[in-house]
């Protein structure tokens, strides 16, 4: 299960004992968008000086420290965090009137229930004897709050992740909660898997190389029985058009080079989000080199694209 679906299936059989009605609707981004707007009404706010999307993630990542407004108001300091503060109940209260969580509620709201009424506890404590946590490095405060609660009695907790591969810091992980792991569980056992299947060493060795750079984390030392495999090679594009054009280069190079006897179909260009295939599509065109999009729609097939 993620967090989520957990928690959605607590409150709605439990979320009455803090006097809650169960049939609450759960706020989807576009309701946090409208709501967020109305608040912006009642206040009389400005939404060019004050962006609502600003203002929604700044109260998702306070909830997601178990901030509530109250706290929030407290020890709010300079005009940003003070306009925060002034939308945040305000926010808060659209959503209590429509009966409505938005996702970090429901987390929150799970954590509050649990504190609450010890008797749901100990009946979902005793239910999930062993607990399991994958990407514990992604973890959040409220999240870890949730899993050590109901792991208390049992201690039964196993986790799994890299402090290496934390990336999302930005919406509200903690890696101390990771880093930490053994002070929280002093008799915990920890195992470093640290052979790769997928990678050849040169690839690992750059990693390791990389990752021996952070400042919090677990020493590891990433090794592969793959062999060691090809020389990589690092290019500095200045844009994201000429990193294409190198790539073209590099193909035709290779098929130009008849003693190396490639074809188009043994290469593959990996990129990170699927914006990044116009440049390619655009230059193999141009340089007639043929390709297929995997696991998505070439560009100028979009429906968009072709109206």
């Amino acid at each position: 299960s993620t967090f989520h679906a957990f928690c959605v299936r607590v409150l709605r059989r439990d979320i009455n004992k803090l006097g809650i009605s169960e049939a609450f609707t759960i706020f989807d981004s576009s309701d946090q968008r409208v709501a967020m707007k109305k608040a912006f009404g009642i206040l009389n706010l400005d939404s060019e000086a004050v962006k609502p999307d600003a203002v929604l993630h700044e109260i998702s990542k306070a909830k997601n420290e178990l901030i509530n407004e109250g706290q929030y108001a407290q020890n709010a300091t300079g005009f940003w965090e003070n306009q925060v503060a002034k939308i945040y109940p305000v926010y808060q209260n659209i959503l209590r009137d429509n009966n409505a969580f938005d996702f970090d509620d429901l987390l929150i709201e799970t954590v509050r229930l649990f504190k609450e009424s010890p008797d749901t506890l100990d009946q979902y404590r005793n239910r999930f004897k062993y607990i399991l946590v994958d990407e514990y490095q992604d973890t959040n405060k409220v999240q870890y709050e949730l899993i050590n609660i109901l792991a208390e009695k049992s201690r039964n907790l196993c986790v799994c992740g890299d402090p290496d591969q934390s990336i999302y810091q930005w919406r509200g992980a903690n890696i101390g909660n990771i880093l930490d792991f053994e002070t929280d569980y002093s008799d915990a056992t920890i195992i470093k898997l640290d052979q790769n299947y997928r990678s050849t060493q040169i690839i690992l060795d750059i990693a390791n190389n990389i990752i021996s750079k952070n400042q919090a984390r677990k020493e590891k030392d990433l090794w592969t029985e793959n062999g060691k495999g090809h020389q990589a090679i690092c290019y500095q594009a200045y844009n994201g058009k000429e990193e294409a054009a190198f790539v073209a280069t590099e193909i035709e190079k290779f098929i130009m080079q008849g003693k190396t006897h490639k074809k188009y179909s043994d290469f593959a260009v990996l990129y990170r989000t699927n914006a990044q295939s116009r440049v390619f599509e655009e230059i193999f065109m141009r340089q007639g080199i043929p390709y297929k999009v995997v696991g998505g729609l070439k560009f100028y097939e979009r429906r968009e694209i072709k109206d």
